[in-house]
């Protein structure tokens, strides 16, 4: 089955079948006579005597029924749809259609919603035109609605599949190419990204930080979130067929289960544990619900004897929990089941590369987590003089937490005798010959060097 997804958009472009998609909402095109009815027949005849009194009553609305039989949606949306010759007139009916359906979805409180490429089959508009629009409206209306949208392609239809692709593809150039007219062709423009990676020793073990693709990961055991569907379409359908079909079967056979253990399939890991989490607008509730989730990846990770499991930034996207309580629960937890039960585990948080904001916090929080509070009292009452002093003049609080990175014997002198400026320039002088601080304690750590025992100073 091949995909293609827009990470930083949520634009979901998959061949399959879209009765078998496991999704909030599917949207039918009720003007297809062969989607509609292969969607019909799928959902069994109590779900087809539905569909025929809604039509009755309302022939031209949006009409939604919850999915049954052999669907695997929560609940399908009917809507109608006609092609017109005039192109202007085509777009129009095309973005009012992919709008009504997503805005519905949205006040139904969907996060999901799969298309089919509609005017692309028997109606026999335009493939570029059709992509182009469609595309560009889900794009546009995902700046107002945080949903996954996925548009599901004929297997047999690769020139529809491809021609998707490229407008996806498109979205993410920094310019148009008007001259493009194949895929192939956007792949000479494509960069690996540099990832960078924050490392911490815990105990025996060990936590990473890094932005990259969880699909990637070479470690023991990946996590997924089953109810984040962005994560849940990512992850199976990077490993493929196999694990999504293991998946539907342990689901099928226990639907309530907190954990679903699958092979790796494609993914360069020896087991994916798909394990249930939600949200809580309850502040002490999420925390305890963060704890619960760590504890469960460490019990299994342990029960299948891993020493690395690759995890998600749970709670960090569309849910909009509080990133602070997100992040420094699972950083307090990770670093907790670490030490308390002296485990020799390599946990990476991995983070997608457009959430920077998220992936400052893992790194803030695992560096200074383990941070040890050392205080020259001399030093410490010049500080709280000169501050009384310039709040007094100012009138106005201007203190910020600012971080100073550098080896262990440079941090026990600057303890000692507070920041000697003779040694200004040490490690550059970009901005003129003077002592450097920096408000994000992960850039500063860059100038940290590792102890004998993997510690390392920032002075704040």
């Amino acid at each position: 089955m091949g995909a293609s997804t827009s990470s930083a958009r949520s634009i979901r472009v998959c061949k399959g079948d879209l009765t078998k998609e496991r999704t909030d909402v599917v949207v039918v095109c009720s003007s297809s006579i062969g989607l509609l009815t292969s969607v019909l027949q799928a959902g069994g005849d109590v779900f087809m005597n539905s569909y025929n009194t809604e039509f009755r009553k309302n022939p031209t609305n949006i009409i939604a029924i919850a999915a049954s039989g052999q669907l695997l949606a929560k609940l399908i949306y009917f809507i109608p749809w006609e092609p017109d010759s005039d192109e202007t007139l085509l777009c129009r009916s095309l973005k009012k259609f992919v709008s009504n359906a997503i805005e519905k979805a949205v006040n139904d409180n969907y996060k999901s919603i799969a298309f089919p490429a509609i005017g692309c089959g028997q109606f026999g508009c335009s493939l570029s035109l059709v992509a182009k629009t469609l595309i560009e409206e889900v794009h546009q209306l995902r700046t107002l609605h945080p949903i996954v949208v996925s548009f599901i392609i004929q297997p047999d239809r690769t020139d529809i599949y491809d021609e998707f692709q490229k407008q996806i593809a498109l979205l993410d150039l920094p310019e148009p190419l008007e001259q493009l007219e194949t895929l192939e062709q956007l792949e000479p423009l494509e960069r690996t990204p540099e990832i960078p990676t924050v490392c911490v020793p815990v105990g025996n073990g060990m936590i990473i930080v890094e932005k990259g693709n969880i699909t990637t990961q070479k470690v023991d055991a990946i996590i997924g979130n089953p109810p984040s569907i962005a994560l849940q379409y990512t992850i199976i359908e990077a490993a493929g067929d196999e694990v999504e079909t293991a998946y539907e079967t342990e689901y099928r056979r226990n639907p309530n289960s907190i954990l679903i253990s699958t092979p790796p399939g494609k993914l360069p890991c020896q087991r994916i544990f798909f394990l249930k989490w939600e949200p809580d607008p309850d502040d002490s509730i999420l925390r305890q619900s963060i704890i619960d989730f760590i504890w469960n990846i460490i019990q299994n990770v342990i029960s299948y004897n891993y020493t690395s499991v690759a995890c998600p930034a749970i709670g960090c996207g569309g849910y909009g929990c509080s990133v602070d309580i997100v992040v420094k629960t699972m950083v307090k937890e990770i670093k907790n089941q670490l030490k308390t039960r002296n485990l020799s585990l390599t946990v990476k948080f991995i983070i997608r590369p457009e959430q920077q904001n998220i992936y400052d916090e893992f790194c803030k929080q695992v560096l200074a987590s383990e941070e040890e509070r050392i205080q020259n009292e001399r030093w410490l009452l010049q500080y709280l003089a000169h501050s009384r002093d310039f709040k007094k003049r100012l009138t106005i609080d201007t203190e910020k937490r600012l971080y100073h990175g550098c080896p262990k014997k440079a941090a026990e002198s600057i303890i000692e005798d507070c920041f000697n400026r003779s040694f200004a320039g040490v490690n550059g002088t970009a901005y003129g010959v003077g002592v450097y601080f920096s408000s994000n304690p992960v850039y500063s750590h860059r100038y940290t060097q590792p102890s004998a025992n993997g510690e390392r100073c920032i002075v704040q």
